[in-house]
């Protein structure tokens, strides 16, 4: 039975302030992460975590599974490629999701290349579905764990000072709530996540469709976008970033990230808070694949870089 709409819309309302305290951005967490600064690649971890903890409990009690998909290479270079081209676009979607909700107009263009590479690149692939097996996501929530326990022996959070506050403990805490929450939504195939608002909005006349059927859905990442800019409210860092000329390259970018999204059956969205904890093999593919075109593309050398503002 599928959760009531206004439910969905405040567990979604929650968690894009969640996911904007978090600053979840895969770009942010490899760069971060190259420095020494493992924070949100752990905040990140335990969003999974969360997601595969509750996936596997609504699993054991309904013996429905979330849905898995075999290994291809096109996902790989599909990995690849979006990776290289996000770090270009300092952000993925999410992270770019933040930085609009944040006042930052530049990101916008990334959303328009969005939808415009939804329309042009189409449908994704036609990967086997694999029978759904409880072992699958079982096996996910234990290597969650491990990569978990793997990052905190590389980077431990520093001691925290005797009456400092514990930001890092409110910090996991408020991922696996968030990553609880999106379960929830996720269990019963709501589309939220920003990559799949972009699609929505890329075949306009499906959308009108649902919207005159009364069928608010392929528009829940809107208030997503709406928690998140709650958040960036609430803690006064809304600061409005006008694009200049330089920042049209963003489009293109947005474009060739879709593409990517398409080749790889998801953005890191979908791979990071659905496929991934859900036990699907080829998001346990293609998130390293994305990490290494993040690290490809920040030591790239090209003309097409954004300028660091």
């Amino acid at each position: 039975m599928q959760l009531p709409l206004g439910v969905v819309v405040g567990l979604l309302f929650v968690a894009g302030l969640l996911l904007s305290r978090i600053h979840f951005c895969m770009v942010a967490a490899v760069a971060k992460a190259s420095h020494g600064d493992w924070a949100t690649a752990r905040s990140i971890a335990l969003i999974s975590f969360g997601v595969s903890a509750v996936l596997l409990a609504l699993a054991a009690a309904s013996g429905s599974v979330p849905r898995q998909l075999a290994l291809d290479w096109p996902v790989v270079a599909g990995g690849v490629s979006f990776g290289v081209v996000a770090a270009w676009n300092r952000g993925c979607f999410v992270g770019t999701s933040i930085q609009l909700a944040g006042g930052d107009v530049r990101a916008l263009l990334s959303m328009v290349g969005w939808v415009l590479g939804f329309k042009i690149a189409g449908s994704s692939m036609a990967l086997p579905v694999l029978p759904g097996q409880l072992q699958r996501t079982a096996l996910a929530l234990v290597a969650l764990l491990v990569l978990l326990c793997l990052l905190w022996l590389a980077a431990r959070p520093a001691a925290q000072p005797s009456g400092s506050p514990a930001g890092d403990g409110v910090a996991w805490r408020a991922s696996i709530a968030c990553g609880a929450m999106l379960a929830l939504i996720d269990n019963d195939l709501w589309r939220w996540d920003p990559s799949s608002l972009a699609r929505a909005l890329a075949q306009p006349l499906a959308l009108v469709d649902s919207l005159q059927h009364h069928d608010p859905a392929p528009l829940l990442g809107l208030v997503l976008l709406a928690g998140m800019a709650g958040e960036a409210l609430v803690r006064r860092r809304f600061q409005l970033t006008l694009p200049q000329l330089h920042d049209l390259v963003r489009i293109p970018y947005g474009m060739a990230m879709a593409a990517g999204a398409v080749l790889a059956m998801g953005g890191n969205d979908t791979q990071l808070l659905r496929f991934m904890p859900g036990g699907s093999p080829h998001g346990w593919v293609v998130v390293p694949a994305m990490v290494a075109g993040i690290l490809i593309g920040m030591r790239c050398s090209t003309t097409l870089a954004l300028l660091r503002s």
